[in-house]
């Protein structure tokens, strides 16, 4: 029979670690058996009967968790975890567990990116919380971030090192889109572009369809038309783009009803600026690791659900709050 008691090496631990506000957060927050059970539904197929026992599927998620989080690569990921109790606490595992390697961790990474699971369990999320009442669907917000690659152009394109990147108006690199609810910032889709395709063009890859209102930029003005063709029962809360003149002459300035309905979809719209400032702020994500636009997808897919696990602890926090001071 097995002995399930603690060790006494597990109960000193347990005495010494640190408390990790942050991490018993999402430990607490995150539904880990519905991830738990929508991974083994994936993992029925094409799985090996024989050599080593593999880690569990939750166990490898939530390392993939931390990297977002704390911004660290394979090999430190796996320094950390054998080298700060709280991560062990976090995932699970006892002191003589042993810690999967940086491979490991790297393979984990490359299943989710051949199959694609990171823009599915987005999905997945998006209908959680719907289903638990976070999203309002009172509007959404679109807008894109600049990805700048971690090689510099080459003046013959065939030549560079990353060769899905592109020069775009704010450098070399890429663009990363975002769909947003309004009223609590959970991101509901995302697409992952070169820097040379214009913002309105990756509009209709991220429509839901289930949006009241949809806010954006200037830069996605040219797509009103589409939305009117195609999303007829969206609100265009697009802002409203100067129209260029004629060959040599100025741009014709807007007229007064348009500056002023531009005012009010900015003072909206500036919301979804949070998501980034998270991302590069919080999480750190200020350059790329890696080269290609796969890669780059599954990377930026990975940090937006790492962040709206870590904006799903502020919003419980909230309820929770509210419920008590009603």
């Amino acid at each position: 029979m097995e002995d399930n008691r603690p060790t006494l090496a597990q109960y000193f631990v347990e005495q010494a670690c640190p408390d990790n506000k942050f991490l018993e957060e999402m430990n607490n927050v995150i539904p880990w058996w519905e991830i738990e059970a929508w991974f083994k539904g994936h993992l029925k197929k094409g799985r090996k009967k024989t050599g080593r026992p593999s880690y569990p599927i939750i166990l490898m998620f939530k390392i993939h968790l931390i990297q977002q989080w704390y911004n660290l690569s394979d090999r430190k990921t796996e320094f950390q975890i054998c080298d700060r109790l709280s991560f062990r606490k976090f995932l699970g595992l006892g002191i003589e567990d042993s810690v999967p390697d940086a491979t490991t961790i790297e393979n984990f990474r490359h299943f989710l990116e051949e199959r694609k699971l990171n823009k599915v369990l987005i999905a997945v999320l998006d209908k959680y919380f719907n289903e638990i009442g976070l999203i309002k669907k009172e509007g959404n917000i679109v807008d894109a971030t600049f990805m700048r690659a971690n090689s510099k152009p080459h003046t013959d394109p065939n030549k560079n090192s990353d060769v899905d990147a592109s020069l775009g108006h704010k450098g070399f690199g890429y663009s990363g889109t975002v769909n947003m609810d309004k009223v609590t910032k959970l991101v509901r889709a995302t697409e992952v572009t070169p820097a040379n395709v214009l913002d309105y063009k990756t509009l209709d890859a991220v429509i839901i369809g289930d949006e009241k209102e949809l806010y954006a930029d200037r830069g996605y003005a040219p797509s009103r038309k589409m939305m009117e063709e195609k999303y007829p029962q969206i609100v265009d809360k697009i802002m409203y783009k100067r129209q260029r003149g004629k060959k040599g002459s100025k741009y014709v300035d807007l007229d007064v009803f348009r500056e002023y309905k531009n005012r009010i979809i900015a003072k909206e719209r500036a919301r979804v600026e949070h998501i980034f400032a998270a991302l590069k702020r919080i999480f750190k994500f200020t350059r790329l690791r890696y080269r290609g636009l796969e890669r780059l997808t599954t990377k930026f897919e990975s940090l937006i659900f790492a962040y709206n696990f870590y904006r799903l602890g502020f919003l419980m926090r909230t309820r929770e709050i509210c419920a008590k001071f009603g």
